[in-house]
């Protein structure tokens, strides 16, 4: 069963306001469900909510122009796209990746260096770069079990 905080719970570990958790769910930031007068959020709501916080934070720092934004939000929508194929075909290549979702070469390559600095997924060996391809879980056909990253990555 989930446990879930009221907005006085949630305002004490973010240390805001009350005022200000109520603003986050008002505007859609901070996911949260209605039980009579009062609103109620699980742990991985604020998990979530925190994340995207961060890389927004981190996104501002930047001073990205709006090209560069848009940018950033394609390669989280790729990312987000591989990572659901990746789900399905754990061992896929890039190219078998590009193929199926009709994607550029160069598009699926930049999704995958997000997903691999999240240890989401791994990359392919760099040109010149020497890979065991019977233990690698990248490749089709390995042999290793394709239940997350290899220890280390």
């Amino acid at each position: 069963m989930r446990d879930y905080m009221n907005t006085h719970h949630i305002a004490k570990i973010l240390g805001v306001n009350i005022q200000t958790v109520r603003h986050y769910i008002r505007k859609g930031e901070l996911r949260a469900a209605r039980v009579g007068k009062r609103y109620v959020v699980t742990q991985e709501d604020i998990d979530d909510f925190l994340e995207r916080r961060k890389e927004s934070l981190a996104l501002e720092r930047l001073g990205l122009s709006e090209k560069g934004r848009e940018t950033v939000a394609r390669i989280r929508e790729d990312a987000a796209r591989v990572l659901t194929y990746l789900e399905e075909c754990p061992a896929a290549s890039a190219g078998e990746i590009s193929k199926a979702l009709a994607m550029k070469k160069a598009d699926t390559q930049r999704a995958l260096l997000r997903l691999e600095g999240k240890n989401l997924a791994h990359s392919e060996p760099k040109a010149g770069e020497n890979a065991d391809k019977q233990r690698d879980p990248w490749y089709a056909g390995s042999r290793v079990n394709h239940e997350g990253p290899p220890a280390g990555a």
